[in-house]
Protein backbone atom coordinates (compact mmCIF):
# COMPACT_ATOMS: atom_id res chain seq x y z
CA UNK A 1 0.00 0.00 0.00
CA UNK A 2 1.20 3.51 -0.72
CA UNK A 3 0.10 7.14 -0.62
CA UNK A 4 -1.55 7.88 -3.95
CA UNK A 5 -1.16 11.40 -5.28
CA UNK A 6 1.20 12.23 -2.40
CA UNK A 7 1.16 16.06 -1.93
CA UNK A 8 4.67 16.00 -0.45
CA UNK A 9 6.07 14.63 -3.71
CA UNK A 10 4.30 17.34 -5.72
CA UNK A 11 6.54 19.80 -7.56
CA UNK A 12 4.70 22.71 -5.94
CA UNK A 13 5.36 21.50 -2.41
CA UNK A 14 8.98 20.60 -3.06
CA UNK A 15 9.88 23.74 -5.01
CA UNK A 16 8.39 26.08 -2.40
CA UNK A 17 9.96 24.11 0.45
CA UNK A 18 13.33 24.27 -1.32
CA UNK A 19 12.94 28.04 -1.79
CA UNK A 20 12.33 28.59 1.93
CA UNK A 21 14.82 26.15 3.44
CA UNK A 22 17.57 25.09 1.01
CA UNK A 23 17.54 27.68 -1.77
CA UNK A 24 21.19 27.14 -2.70
CA UNK A 25 21.25 23.35 -2.63
CA UNK A 26 20.47 21.06 -5.57
CA UNK A 27 17.80 18.36 -5.36
CA UNK A 28 19.15 14.85 -5.85
CA UNK A 29 17.39 11.70 -7.00
CA UNK A 30 18.78 8.17 -6.68
CA UNK A 31 17.96 5.05 -8.65
CA UNK A 32 18.06 2.82 -5.56
CA UNK A 33 15.01 4.49 -4.02
CA UNK A 34 11.59 5.46 -5.42
CA UNK A 35 9.31 8.06 -3.87
CA UNK A 36 11.88 10.34 -2.20
CA UNK A 37 14.10 13.20 -3.37
CA UNK A 38 17.04 14.42 -1.30
CA UNK A 39 19.41 17.27 -0.62
CA UNK A 40 22.88 17.06 0.89
CA UNK A 41 23.18 18.40 4.45
CA UNK A 42 26.17 20.32 5.74
CA UNK A 43 27.26 17.10 7.48
CA UNK A 44 27.38 15.31 4.11
CA UNK A 45 24.50 12.92 4.64
CA UNK A 46 21.35 13.18 2.51
CA UNK A 47 17.97 14.38 3.85
CA UNK A 48 14.55 14.00 2.24
CA UNK A 49 13.05 17.09 0.62
CA UNK A 50 10.42 18.47 3.00
CA UNK A 51 12.32 17.12 5.99
CA UNK A 52 9.96 17.07 9.01
CA UNK A 53 7.30 19.32 7.44
CA UNK A 54 5.82 16.40 5.55
CA UNK A 55 3.03 14.44 7.18
CA UNK A 56 3.99 11.04 5.87
CA UNK A 57 6.39 9.37 3.44
CA UNK A 58 6.64 5.97 1.80
CA UNK A 59 9.40 4.64 -0.41
CA UNK A 60 10.63 1.55 -2.24
CA UNK A 61 14.23 0.31 -2.43
CA UNK A 62 15.41 -0.98 -5.80
CA UNK A 63 18.37 -3.08 -6.89
CA UNK A 64 20.74 -0.22 -7.72
CA UNK A 65 23.92 0.67 -5.90
CA UNK A 66 24.13 4.45 -6.27
CA UNK A 67 23.75 4.66 -2.46
CA UNK A 68 27.35 3.44 -1.98
CA UNK A 69 29.41 5.30 0.64
CA UNK A 70 26.44 7.55 1.48
CA UNK A 71 23.96 7.89 4.34
CA UNK A 72 20.33 8.97 3.98
CA UNK A 73 17.66 10.03 6.47
CA UNK A 74 13.95 10.02 5.65
CA UNK A 75 11.63 11.76 8.10
CA UNK A 76 8.04 10.79 8.86
CA UNK A 77 7.93 7.34 7.29
CA UNK A 78 4.54 5.67 7.72
CA UNK A 79 5.12 2.05 8.77
CA UNK A 80 1.50 1.04 8.13
CA UNK A 81 1.95 2.04 4.47
CA UNK A 82 5.13 0.12 3.72
CA UNK A 83 5.75 -0.30 0.01
CA UNK A 84 6.81 -3.61 -1.44
CA UNK A 85 10.53 -4.05 -1.94
CA UNK A 86 12.06 -5.08 -5.19
CA UNK A 87 15.44 -6.81 -5.24
CA UNK A 88 16.96 -4.99 -2.31
CA UNK A 89 20.80 -4.88 -2.39
CA UNK A 90 22.41 -7.06 0.29
CA UNK A 91 24.75 -4.32 1.48
CA UNK A 92 22.08 -1.73 2.26
CA UNK A 93 21.08 -1.24 5.90
CA UNK A 94 18.24 0.63 7.59
CA UNK A 95 17.92 1.93 11.15
CA UNK A 96 14.35 2.74 12.17
CA UNK A 97 13.68 5.18 15.00
CA UNK A 98 10.12 5.62 16.27
CA UNK A 99 9.40 9.29 16.87
CA UNK A 100 5.89 10.71 17.13
CA UNK A 101 2.59 8.89 17.60
CA UNK A 102 0.06 9.21 14.81
CA UNK A 103 -3.70 8.67 14.77
CA UNK A 104 -6.22 8.09 12.00
CA UNK A 105 -9.77 6.98 11.31
CA UNK A 106 -10.46 4.28 8.73
CA UNK A 107 -13.66 5.74 7.33
CA UNK A 108 -14.33 2.76 5.06
CA UNK A 109 -15.11 0.71 8.17
CA UNK A 110 -18.31 2.75 8.65
CA UNK A 111 -21.42 3.48 6.59
CA UNK A 112 -21.67 7.14 7.61
CA UNK A 113 -20.94 9.48 10.50
CA UNK A 114 -23.83 8.12 12.59
CA UNK A 115 -22.47 4.59 12.20
CA UNK A 116 -18.99 5.84 13.19
CA UNK A 117 -20.30 7.56 16.33
CA UNK A 118 -22.38 4.52 17.27
CA UNK A 119 -19.42 2.12 17.02
CA UNK A 120 -16.80 4.44 18.52
CA UNK A 121 -18.38 6.22 21.48
CA UNK A 122 -20.67 5.36 24.36
CA UNK A 123 -24.28 6.50 24.37
CA UNK A 124 -23.47 9.17 26.97
CA UNK A 125 -20.56 10.55 24.90
CA UNK A 126 -22.69 10.61 21.73
CA UNK A 127 -25.36 12.57 23.57
CA UNK A 128 -22.76 15.09 24.76
CA UNK A 129 -21.33 15.54 21.27
CA UNK A 130 -24.77 16.15 19.82
CA UNK A 131 -25.51 18.58 22.64
CA UNK A 132 -22.37 20.61 21.93
CA UNK A 133 -23.13 20.75 18.21
CA UNK A 134 -26.80 21.62 18.75
CA UNK A 135 -26.08 24.37 21.26
CA UNK A 136 -23.39 25.91 19.09
CA UNK A 137 -25.82 26.02 16.13
CA UNK A 138 -28.65 27.41 18.26
CA UNK A 139 -26.57 30.17 19.86
CA UNK A 140 -24.59 31.37 16.85
CA UNK A 141 -24.95 31.76 13.11
CA UNK A 142 -22.68 28.81 12.31
CA UNK A 143 -21.58 27.79 8.83
CA UNK A 144 -18.68 25.79 7.41
CA UNK A 145 -16.61 26.11 4.26
CA UNK A 146 -14.15 23.66 2.77
CA UNK A 147 -11.78 25.58 0.51
CA UNK A 148 -10.65 22.81 -1.80
CA UNK A 149 -9.91 23.32 -5.49
CA UNK A 150 -10.78 27.01 -5.40
CA UNK A 151 -10.40 30.00 -3.09
CA UNK A 152 -10.25 33.73 -3.87
CA UNK A 153 -6.85 35.14 -2.99
CA UNK A 154 -8.46 37.85 -0.84
CA UNK A 155 -10.40 35.21 1.13
CA UNK A 156 -7.25 33.12 1.45
CA UNK A 157 -5.25 36.03 2.86
CA UNK A 158 -8.01 36.87 5.32
CA UNK A 159 -8.33 33.27 6.55
CA UNK A 160 -4.56 32.94 7.01
CA UNK A 161 -4.45 36.25 8.90
CA UNK A 162 -7.13 34.97 11.28
CA UNK A 163 -5.38 31.59 11.40
CA UNK A 164 -2.26 33.14 12.92
CA UNK A 165 -4.31 35.30 15.31
CA UNK A 166 -6.07 32.24 16.69
CA UNK A 167 -2.79 30.32 16.99
CA UNK A 168 -1.18 33.23 18.86
CA UNK A 169 -4.16 33.42 21.18
CA UNK A 170 -4.23 29.67 21.81
CA UNK A 171 -0.53 29.24 22.54
CA UNK A 172 -0.37 32.46 24.51
CA UNK A 173 -2.93 30.94 26.87
CA UNK A 174 -0.96 27.69 27.04
CA UNK A 175 2.27 29.72 27.37
CA UNK A 176 4.28 27.38 25.17
CA UNK A 177 6.07 27.92 21.86
CA UNK A 178 4.76 26.25 18.73
CA UNK A 179 7.13 25.44 15.86
CA UNK A 180 4.66 26.11 13.05
CA UNK A 181 4.27 29.70 14.25
CA UNK A 182 7.95 30.46 13.77
CA UNK A 183 8.26 32.94 10.88
CA UNK A 184 10.41 30.67 8.70
CA UNK A 185 7.85 27.85 8.95
CA UNK A 186 4.70 29.99 8.84
CA UNK A 187 5.90 31.86 5.75
CA UNK A 188 6.38 28.51 4.04
CA UNK A 189 2.87 27.32 4.95
CA UNK A 190 1.31 30.59 3.83
CA UNK A 191 2.99 30.41 0.43
CA UNK A 192 2.54 26.70 -0.25
CA UNK A 193 -1.09 26.29 0.87
CA UNK A 194 -2.66 28.52 -1.80
CA UNK A 195 -1.35 26.74 -4.92
CA UNK A 196 -1.84 23.33 -3.31
CA UNK A 197 -5.50 24.18 -2.63
CA UNK A 198 -5.94 25.05 -6.31
CA UNK A 199 -4.29 21.73 -7.24
CA UNK A 200 -6.60 19.84 -4.81
CA UNK A 201 -3.62 18.68 -2.78
CA UNK A 202 -4.52 20.80 0.26
CA UNK A 203 -7.52 22.52 1.81
CA UNK A 204 -8.63 24.96 4.47
CA UNK A 205 -11.67 23.89 6.48
CA UNK A 206 -13.22 26.86 8.28
CA UNK A 207 -16.04 27.07 10.81
CA UNK A 208 -17.60 30.53 10.78
CA UNK A 209 -19.67 32.46 13.30
CA UNK A 210 -21.31 34.76 10.76
CA UNK A 211 -18.25 36.05 8.84
CA UNK A 212 -15.73 35.35 11.62
CA UNK A 213 -13.64 32.15 11.56
CA UNK A 214 -13.79 30.38 14.93
CA UNK A 215 -12.03 27.16 13.89
CA UNK A 216 -9.54 26.62 11.06
CA UNK A 217 -7.87 23.42 9.87
CA UNK A 218 -5.19 23.21 7.21
CA UNK A 219 -5.23 19.80 5.54
CA UNK A 220 -3.23 17.91 2.94
CA UNK A 221 -5.07 15.62 0.51
CA UNK A 222 -4.15 12.37 -1.15
CA UNK A 223 -6.35 10.41 -3.51
CA UNK A 224 -8.38 8.87 -0.68
CA UNK A 225 -7.34 10.65 2.53
CA UNK A 226 -7.45 13.97 4.35
CA UNK A 227 -4.42 14.69 6.55
CA UNK A 228 -4.85 17.25 9.33
CA UNK A 229 -1.68 19.39 9.33
CA UNK A 230 -2.50 22.38 11.57
CA UNK A 231 -5.72 23.01 13.45
CA UNK A 232 -6.83 25.71 15.87
CA UNK A 233 -10.05 27.01 17.38
CA UNK A 234 -11.12 30.16 19.17
CA UNK A 235 -10.86 29.40 22.88
CA UNK A 236 -13.70 31.85 23.56
CA UNK A 237 -15.95 29.03 22.31
CA UNK A 238 -14.40 26.33 24.50
CA UNK A 239 -17.58 25.83 26.53
CA UNK A 240 -19.16 24.39 23.39
CA UNK A 241 -16.27 21.95 22.96
CA UNK A 242 -15.57 23.58 19.60
CA UNK A 243 -12.57 21.31 18.97
CA UNK A 244 -14.71 18.16 18.83
CA UNK A 245 -17.46 19.95 16.91
CA UNK A 246 -14.92 21.05 14.29
CA UNK A 247 -13.59 17.49 13.92
CA UNK A 248 -17.09 16.08 13.52
CA UNK A 249 -17.87 18.59 10.80
CA UNK A 250 -14.66 17.66 8.94
CA UNK A 251 -15.50 13.98 9.43
CA UNK A 252 -18.94 14.55 7.95
CA UNK A 253 -17.36 16.24 4.90
CA UNK A 254 -15.08 13.23 4.46
CA UNK A 255 -18.02 10.80 4.49
CA UNK A 256 -19.96 12.99 2.05
CA UNK A 257 -16.99 12.92 -0.33
CA UNK A 258 -16.34 9.15 -0.05
CA UNK A 259 -12.86 9.41 1.44
CA UNK A 260 -11.31 6.38 3.12
CA UNK A 261 -9.12 7.98 5.79
CA UNK A 262 -9.11 11.00 8.07
CA UNK A 263 -5.56 11.20 9.40
CA UNK A 264 -4.95 13.39 12.47
CA UNK A 265 -1.23 13.00 11.81
CA UNK A 266 1.59 13.36 14.32
CA UNK A 267 1.42 14.40 17.95
CA UNK A 268 -0.65 13.24 20.91
CA UNK A 269 -3.90 14.92 21.85
CA UNK A 270 -6.65 13.29 23.86
CA UNK A 271 -9.26 13.83 21.13
CA UNK A 272 -7.06 12.02 18.58
CA UNK A 273 -6.76 8.95 20.77
CA UNK A 274 -10.49 8.91 21.51
CA UNK A 275 -11.57 9.37 17.89
CA UNK A 276 -9.05 7.19 16.03
CA UNK A 277 -9.40 3.60 14.83
CA UNK A 278 -5.63 3.16 14.35
CA UNK A 279 -2.70 4.43 16.38
CA UNK A 280 0.68 4.22 14.67
CA UNK A 281 4.19 5.66 14.97
CA UNK A 282 5.99 8.00 12.61
CA UNK A 283 9.45 6.61 11.99
CA UNK A 284 12.72 8.17 10.89
CA UNK A 285 14.57 5.81 8.57
CA UNK A 286 18.35 6.03 8.28
CA UNK A 287 19.68 4.19 5.24
CA UNK A 288 23.37 3.36 4.99
CA UNK A 289 25.98 1.35 3.12
CA UNK A 290 26.95 -1.69 5.22
CA UNK A 291 30.32 -1.91 3.52
CA UNK A 292 31.28 1.70 4.30
CA UNK A 293 32.63 2.36 7.81
CA UNK A 294 31.93 6.10 7.53
CA UNK A 295 28.38 5.55 6.25
CA UNK A 296 27.65 2.98 8.96
CA UNK A 297 29.10 5.17 11.73
CA UNK A 298 27.19 8.24 10.53
CA UNK A 299 23.96 6.26 10.44
CA UNK A 300 24.51 4.88 13.94
CA UNK A 301 25.21 8.35 15.38
CA UNK A 302 22.04 9.68 13.76
CA UNK A 303 20.05 6.73 15.10
CA UNK A 304 21.33 7.26 18.67
CA UNK A 305 20.60 10.99 18.41
CA UNK A 306 16.95 10.45 17.42
CA UNK A 307 16.46 7.65 19.92
CA UNK A 308 17.70 10.07 22.60
CA UNK A 309 15.19 12.68 21.44
CA UNK A 310 12.44 10.07 21.73
CA UNK A 311 13.58 9.30 25.28
CA UNK A 312 13.50 13.00 26.21
CA UNK A 313 9.95 13.30 24.85
CA UNK A 314 8.91 10.26 26.88
CA UNK A 315 9.99 12.22 29.96
CA UNK A 316 7.99 15.24 28.69
CA UNK A 317 11.15 17.35 28.60
CA UNK A 318 10.05 18.71 25.22
CA UNK A 319 7.03 20.31 26.91
CA UNK A 320 9.29 21.99 29.45
CA UNK A 321 11.55 23.12 26.64
CA UNK A 322 8.63 24.76 24.79
CA UNK A 323 7.61 26.57 27.97
CA UNK A 324 11.16 27.80 28.50
CA UNK A 325 11.52 29.04 24.93
CA UNK A 326 8.17 30.81 25.22
CA UNK A 327 9.26 32.58 28.39
CA UNK A 328 12.64 33.50 26.92
CA UNK A 329 10.88 35.38 24.16
CA UNK A 330 9.03 37.31 26.88
CA UNK A 331 5.91 37.55 24.83
CA UNK A 332 3.06 39.41 26.45
CA UNK A 333 0.07 37.21 27.21
CA UNK A 334 -2.63 38.20 24.73
CA UNK A 335 -5.40 37.42 27.21
CA UNK A 336 -3.87 37.40 30.69
CA UNK A 337 -5.89 35.45 33.23
CA UNK A 338 -7.89 37.66 35.53
CA UNK A 339 -9.64 36.76 38.74
CA UNK A 340 -13.34 36.85 38.00
CA UNK A 341 -16.37 36.74 40.27
CA UNK A 342 -19.57 35.52 38.58
CA UNK A 343 -22.82 35.94 40.49
CA UNK A 344 -26.33 34.93 39.51
CA UNK A 345 -28.79 37.81 40.04
CA UNK A 346 -32.49 37.51 40.72
CA UNK A 347 -33.29 40.40 38.43
CA UNK A 348 -31.76 43.07 36.26
CA UNK A 349 -30.58 46.13 38.28
CA UNK A 350 -32.11 49.55 37.81
CA UNK A 351 -31.55 50.59 34.16
CA UNK A 352 -30.27 53.97 35.36
CA UNK A 353 -27.27 52.18 36.87
CA UNK A 354 -26.43 50.45 33.60
CA UNK A 355 -24.85 51.39 30.32
CA UNK A 356 -25.82 49.08 27.46
CA UNK A 357 -22.87 47.88 25.38
CA UNK A 358 -22.44 45.95 22.13
CA UNK A 359 -19.58 43.50 22.57
CA UNK A 360 -19.58 42.41 18.92
CA UNK A 361 -19.11 45.92 17.58
CA UNK A 362 -16.81 47.41 20.20
CA UNK A 363 -13.30 45.89 20.16
CA UNK A 364 -12.54 47.27 23.63
CA UNK A 365 -14.99 44.70 25.05
CA UNK A 366 -13.38 41.66 23.37
CA UNK A 367 -12.23 40.37 26.76
CA UNK A 368 -15.90 39.73 27.61
CA UNK A 369 -16.57 37.44 24.63
CA UNK A 370 -15.66 34.24 26.47
CA UNK A 371 -18.00 35.08 29.36
CA UNK A 372 -20.85 35.96 27.01
CA UNK A 373 -20.33 32.66 25.19
CA UNK A 374 -20.28 30.73 28.47
CA UNK A 375 -23.53 32.48 29.41
CA UNK A 376 -25.03 31.56 26.05
CA UNK A 377 -24.19 27.92 26.70
CA UNK A 378 -26.38 28.10 29.82
CA UNK A 379 -29.38 29.90 28.32
CA UNK A 380 -29.20 28.25 24.86
CA UNK A 381 -30.50 31.32 23.06
CA UNK A 382 -29.36 33.09 19.89
CA UNK A 383 -26.58 35.59 20.48
CA UNK A 384 -28.73 38.57 19.49
CA UNK A 385 -31.11 37.87 22.38
CA UNK A 386 -28.40 38.52 24.99
CA UNK A 387 -28.25 41.97 26.54
CA UNK A 388 -24.92 43.22 27.86
CA UNK A 389 -24.37 46.12 30.25
CA UNK A 390 -21.60 47.91 32.07
CA UNK A 391 -22.45 48.89 35.64
CA UNK A 392 -21.89 52.63 36.04
CA UNK A 393 -21.07 52.83 39.72
CA UNK A 394 -18.97 49.65 39.97
CA UNK A 395 -15.47 49.25 38.55
CA UNK A 396 -14.90 46.41 36.03
CA UNK A 397 -18.40 45.06 36.53
CA UNK A 398 -20.75 43.89 33.80
CA UNK A 399 -24.23 42.39 33.51
CA UNK A 400 -25.48 39.74 31.07
CA UNK A 401 -29.19 39.10 30.76
CA UNK A 402 -31.52 36.88 28.77
CA UNK A 403 -35.12 36.02 29.64
CA UNK A 404 -35.21 35.15 33.35
CA UNK A 405 -31.48 34.58 33.76
CA UNK A 406 -29.21 37.45 34.79
CA UNK A 407 -25.54 37.23 35.62
CA UNK A 408 -23.04 39.69 37.03
CA UNK A 409 -19.39 39.47 36.00
CA UNK A 410 -16.86 41.34 38.10
CA UNK A 411 -13.13 41.40 37.38
CA UNK A 412 -11.29 41.54 40.70
CA UNK A 413 -7.90 42.36 39.21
Amino acid sequence: MEIKNNPFNANTFQEIWKKHFISNKPVRTFNFIDGINFYKSRFSFFVNIGKNLTKGNTYRINNYEDFKNNTFIIYDVLPHLRRERNNRPDNIGVFRSKQYPGYLIHLDEFKNIDDYLLKTFSKNTRMKMRKFTRRLDECFNISTKMYFGHIDKADYDEVFKKFMMLLEKRYSEKQISYNNMQPFEWNFYKEVAYPLILEEKASLFVVYDKETPIAITYNYHTEDAVIDAITVFDTDYSKFNIGYVNNLKILNWCFDNNLKILDFSKGYFDYKKRMCTLQYDFEYHIIYDKKSIISKLTAYILYIFYEFKTYLRSKKLNEKFHKITYNLKKKKHLNPKREVEIIKLDKLPNPKELNKIDIKKEISYDFLTKYVNDFLYLVVKPYNQIESFQVNNMVNTYILSCDSLTQQIKFIK
